[in-house]
């Protein structure tokens, strides 16, 4: 079982925001004007998503997910929400 998921990040040019949607995280829909403040909405979402999804994690506790943004990658840790 591993913690990592995937969540692409694409740029909406008529709405001006950046888009984030996951394969791996059910129900993951967040977009915001810049990457921080996706990054800040990201932060709350995948945990709670990935427990109302009841996503069974690996034992290390820690969410690993990779944001892609054309053409970035960034990884990020999250610490596990009980």
């Amino acid at each position: 079982m591993q913690n990592r998921f995937s969540v692409e990040v694409t740029w909406d040019a008529e709405a001006e925001m950046w888009v984030a949607d996951s394969d791996d995280i059910p129900g993951l829909a967040a977009e915001a004007p810049d990457d921080k403040s996706l990054w800040a909405k990201l932060e709350g979402l995948i945990p709670e998503l990935l427990v109302l999804n009841d996503v069974k994690l690996g034992p290390d506790h820690c969410i690993e997910v990779s944001l892609n943004f054309n053409p970035r990658k960034e990884r990020i840790q999250l610490p596990h929400a009980a």
